[in-house]
């Protein structure tokens, strides 16, 4: 269907994705790795066929999340590996554009010059995923002064199962 990222069924890729940073371990039936945009999409498009309802899939970053949020029995779609990149700096309005993968340190680092961050400060911010802190509401220490990621998301492009975009702002 025009996915170009990877999907791996082995053992060792199930396993590492089988925990979090909880106290819970599902094992997936395997994993895939989009490399953009548009293998999202195509995943999504397939997974919306009606043969493919049944299948469950749990979308995963930095597995950070101390509740099991990123752990299925299903698949795995892992938007870390690839899906990691800064793609905009608007230092004028003060807004970032990037992809879902991108780690908290990453982006700091990236802006540090500029002398602003992205609120909260999380513990395991050396992994957590900018994705990951929209899908929980990350908040962390700081918050009371800078807020919760919600506080600081100006928009975001969603694919919905089907492959139909949604954006919210």
């Amino acid at each position: 269907a025009g996915f170009q990222g990877e999907i791996c069924a082995d053992a060792g890729h199930r396993l590492v994705t089988a925990t979090d940073n909880s106290v819970y371990q599902l094992l997936p039936q395997a994993v895939c790795y989009p490399r953009h945009h548009t293998d999202v999409v195509a995943f999504l498009t397939l997974l919306g066929q009606d043969r493919f309802r049944s299948v469950h899939v749990s979308p995963r970053g930095g597995g950070t999340g101390t509740n099991g949020q990123s752990l299925t029995d299903g698949i795995v779609i892992d938007l870390s590996r690839h899906m990691n990149r800064i793609l905009e700096v608007n230092l004028d309005e003060r807004w970032v554009r990037i992809e879902p993968g991108v780690v908290l340190d990453q982006l700091n680092d990236h802006l540090q010059s500029t002398g602003l961050f992205f609120a909260p400060n999380l513990s395991p911010s050396s992994r957590a995923t900018i994705g990951g802190m929209i899908s929980t509401d990350a908040a962390g220490k700081g918050s009371r002064v800078y807020g919760k990621t919600s506080e600081h998301v100006l928009e975001l492009r969603t694919v919905l199962v089907g492959g139909e975009a949604m954006v919210t702002r």
